[in-house]
């Protein structure tokens, strides 16, 4: 094949998410247009299916530090001439303390991608971890392309490198429509369902869900509803839905098909809207900020400018109410409708980033990650050392104050 390219895709692990089901429906892509990929992440439920494609991992944990993984580097780089890596695509940010020394030593070009909805990504690691303020700018900077899900995603971007217009490329997260062949669906409003990390920035869209179900199933005893997925807020999403024996936690999917058939009305965020769309499912964004929208062909253009969070959208008012008022011919029309339009927009076969690509790096940072490192390992022992001599004076001026007030009380 012309132009065979062996391509690395970073992104921090193979658990469930929204990042995580995208690269591997890229890897399927690029897979499939002939390509050779390998995937260097921490290892999660997503890793049997790299490996029944016959895609080789790099078993890697991003630590988030506010350091460069200098030790790491000549495992990296070994890695990619073993493998002889032609482009490296970074999908998340904790990745790039780890492969910018390497791309910058290999003069391997590389794609940056901008997976995040939400505003302030970038922002907040420099802020917590000041390595990124030198880090992220030479990211965007020498990157070949940087391809955003999203005009939002790019705008946001924009705001903070000053970079040029043709650096950027918006490709929505896509599917490979192909997987998503149902068999006919019988019409039922009966079985509900949500896919999602059961984490604490998901909460308020989980637990607006489990409101819409329950206020639903009020008049509806026989509806049920079942959430996969697993995470430190479990505990407490289940104790939340305890009160209604018709919700079921069934844990960790490692595919959306797996709980796709046996439902009917999906309830989500993101990508996982997408997913139920290309299942002909009925399908409702419950947001972050705890909104509810019915995705229907008067709004499902505007909805995937925002990677479907509805962010951008009305709610609707009366969400019960709507449901309630679809019948049988209405929930085909819809459905068909919403399919017709991913069909023509979504697909990964159309989706991946196939022109050949140059290094940009003329710079050796090398010598400033390293004097980076080294300042910030300084700076941490002098701030832990003041630290201590401060918090010994504070506790040593609160222990006499403590005994003034103790006898002031004792005479009294």
């Amino acid at each position: 094949m012309k132009n065979k390219k062996n391509i690395l895709m970073c992104l921090q692990q193979l658990d469930i998410g929204g990042v995580e089901t995208a690269v591997l429906t890229l890897c399927k892509g690029y897979k499939n247009a002939g390509h050779k990929v390998y995937v260097a992440a921490k290892p999660g439920i997503y890793s049997k299916q790299l490996e029944d494609l016959k895609i080789e991992q790099l078993d890697i944990e991003y630590k988030i530090e506010n350091r460069y993984a200098l030790e790491k580097m000549d495992e990296l780089i070994k890695f990619c001439e073993d493998k002889k890596i032609t482009e490296i695509h970074i999908h998340q940010y904790p990745c790039v303390a780890y492969w910018l020394p390497v791309i910058m030593k290999t003069k391997i070009p590389y794609v940056a991608y901008v997976h995040s909805i939400i505003p302030g990504a970038p922002e907040w690691f420099m802020k917590t971890f000041p390595i990124y303020q030198s880090a992220l700018p030479i990211f965007f900077e020498n990157a070949s392309k940087i391809i955003c899900i999203s005009e939002r995603t790019k705008k946001d971007i924009e705001k903070i490198f000053n970079l040029d217009e043709k650096k950027y490329l918006i490709i929505p997260n896509s599917l490979d429509l192909n997987e998503f062949k149902m068999e006919k669906n019988t019409f039922s409003k009966k079985n509900f369902g949500l896919l999602s990390r059961l984490s604490e920035e998901k909460v308020q869209s989980i637990t607006n869900a489990i409101d819409i179900f329950n206020e639903y199933s009020k008049n509806h005893k026989e509806c049920k509803m079942i959430i996969a997925g697993d995470g430190p807020s479990r505990k407490y999403l289940e104790n939340y839905a305890k009160r209604n024996k018709n919700i079921q936690f069934i844990g960790s999917v490692s595919n959306s098909l797996l709980i796709m058939p046996e439902i009917d009305i999906y309830m989500g965020v993101d990508r996982t809207i997408l997913e139920a769309i290309a299942c002909k499912k009925l399908a409702i964004i419950s947001n972050y900020s705890g909104k509810s929208i019915l995705i229907t062909k008067d709004n499902i253009k505007d909805a995937s400018k925002e990677n479907f969070s509805g962010n951008n959208l009305l709610e609707d008012e009366d969400i019960i109410k709507k449901i309630e008022s679809i019948d049988e011919k209405d929930y085909k029309r819809i459905t068909e409708s919403n399919y017709k339009f991913i069909n023509k927009n979504y697909n990964v076969n159309e989706n991946i980033y196939l022109k050949e690509l140059e290094s940009n790096f003329t710079n050796d940072y090398n010598k400033i990650f390293e004097f980076e490192n080294k300042l910030v390992e300084e700076n941490s022992k002098l701030i832990n050392e003041l630290y201590q001599k401060k918090e010994n004076s504070i506790l040593n001026r609160a222990k006499r104050y403590c005994k003034r007030i103790l006898k002031k009380l004792f005479n009294k």
